[in-house]
């Protein structure tokens, strides 16, 4: 996509300033005028697309097998830190009086 984008952008660019910007952009979006670039990106999809069941297959079977061959395991570990209940204990939160007015 960003390829595409950047071939688009060059193509505008070029083809404005050969032509106007209105005839750049017309020739740059209706495919009959393609760059190189844009020749690339299209070649690298229709590679792709002929790649796409290949790759699906795979993926069923591994999706189907049920097996990553990797488990991960997540232990706790409880930390005690000394003195801290005892310093919590001497803190006492009291209610500010009178309340608070809603403004």
């Amino acid at each position: 996509m960003i390829l595409q984008t950047t071939a688009w952008i060059g193509m505008a660019v070029h083809y404005s300033q050969q032509h106007g910007v209105v005839v750049g952009l017309a020739q740059t979006f209706d495919g009959a005028h393609p760059c190189p670039m844009c020749q690339a990106i299209k070649a690298a999809n229709k590679q792709e697309q002929k790649n796409t069941p290949l790759v699906r297959a795979e993926l069923q079977k591994v999706i189907l097998t049920g097996t990553l061959g990797f488990q991960l395991y997540q232990t706790s570990v409880e930390l005690d830190y000394p003195g801290f209940a005892d310093a919590m204990e001497s803190v006492v939160f009291r209610p500010a009086v009178p309340p608070p007015r809603v403004a």
